[in-house]
């Protein structure tokens, strides 16, 4: 019997601790104008490190790249 490998060429990321897949080279804007998300009240960790806002439209999403959002919350 022939043991079969899965072979994707796509993408793998890590976001929140979830695993997807792309096909497609994108940004972090991209990957937030893809899940909805309100950037100002966001911290955005890539990698281990915490990114300024100006900075996700310039970081591109590689294989096994680590995303963590983290969302600030108030009150009293």
């Amino acid at each position: 019997m022939k043991k079969k490998f899965y072979t994707n060429s796509g993408t793998w990321i890590l976001i929140n601790g979830e695993v997807y897949i792309t096909n497609y080279t994108i940004n972090l804007d991209q990957l937030f104008e893809f899940f909805n998300i309100n950037r100002s009240l966001l911290i955005t960790e890539y990698n281990q490190v915490i990114l300024k806002p100006l900075l996700c439209s310039k970081t591109f999403l590689g294989s096994f790249d680590r995303i963590e959002f983290v969302t600030i919350v108030g009150g009293g």
